[in-house]
């Protein structure tokens, strides 16, 4: 009797976990991603909500491009030194284009990379400023709060929130973007849904969640053979990695600096990209045409 007991209390665990594991694999979150919503001008197609923030970097990115992203916008930030290049930027168009480019809803930062000339320029045109002296946090990260404080204040909910950065020069910085991409979700500086990008040159990268992933490829990445992606595990390992829609697919393989990171990769002319993964990762793309000049491409495989 005692055995039958024991037995029979075995099955009820066993029952207990294939149930819990069936629980958790159906409650798997998967995000979808779609790009081409901002990059395209189908923001007002497709009633979406998006917020552009204007970081101390210059701007490659076309005119056009750039024009139509920023006016498109509901909320525009520029951070610190950051309005110092989007000022460079208005006074290269026309006078026609000029005339037509929003005002940045925010100018934010601590203002030691802004000059006087150009703060008390749009301060006279009626654009908020928002000093931020906190040295323990970068002025990304420190917009990206006050972006928040200004949606809850307005009872807005962004869809995306696209940070337009340089991803040359200094790695110091380039790290420190990336962190903040963590710190938005990690304190939770942005709302639950809302997805957050970094825009450099003509790339753009942005946090995978552990769970599923699909993502949708613009056109002209695609059918580019020469367009890279990575998927690259910052901060730790990535267990296991499962991919399709990649030109060199994973199958539940582990990504891990010292070991395996999936850089140069590429497409394989599928329109979408799935990702399964057990741990947060880093992917980055290239979308060609952003910019006007093209950045020579160098296969480190």
């Amino acid at each position: 009797m005692e055995t039958k007991h024991v037995l029979t209390k075995v099955k009820k665990l066993l029952n207990l976990f294939y149930v819990q594991q069936n629980q958790t694999s159906s409650t798997v979150k998967c995000w979808k991603w779609n790009i081409t919503e901002f990059i395209k001008n189908q923001a007002n197609q497709v009633n979406l909500k998006y917020a552009v923030l204007i970081l101390n970097r210059t701007i490659p990115q076309k005119n056009d491009f750039i024009k139509n992203l920023w006016n498109n916008a509901t909320l525009t930030i520029a951070v610190d030194g950051g309005m110092v290049h989007w000022d460079n930027f208005v006074n290269k168009l026309s006078e026609n284009d000029r005339k037509n480019i929003k005002l940045p809803d925010l100018i934010t930062g601590d203002f030691d990379s802004i000059t006087n000339d150009v703060l008390e320029k749009y301060k006279k045109k009626g654009c908020k400023t928002i000093h931020t002296p906190d040295q323990n946090h970068t002025d990304f990260t420190k917009a990206l709060k006050e972006l928040n404080n200004y949606c809850e204040q307005k009872r807005i909910q962004m869809d995306h929130v696209i940070a337009i950065a340089q991803s040359s020069g200094r790695i110091d910085q380039i790290l420190g973007n990336i962190q903040t991409l963590y710190l938005v979700r990690e304190d939770k500086l942005l709302g639950s849904d809302t997805k957050m990008y970094l825009m450099s040159d003509d790339s753009i990268a942005w946090l995978l969640n552990p769970g599923d992933h699909i993502i949708d490829i613009p056109e002209e990445s695609r059918c580019n053979k020469d367009c890279w992606c990575a998927l690259i595990p910052v901060g730790e390992a990535c267990e296991s990695v499962t991919t399709s829609g990649l030109k060199w697919n994973l199958d539940k393989q582990q990504l891990k600096f010292g070991r395996l990171v999936s850089t140069s990769n590429t497409f394989d002319g599928s329109k979408q990209v799935k990702v399964k993964c057990s741990h947060t990762l880093l992917w980055a793309m290239e979308v060609p045409g952003l910019t006007s000049i093209k950045i020579p491409q160098h296969n480190s495989k």
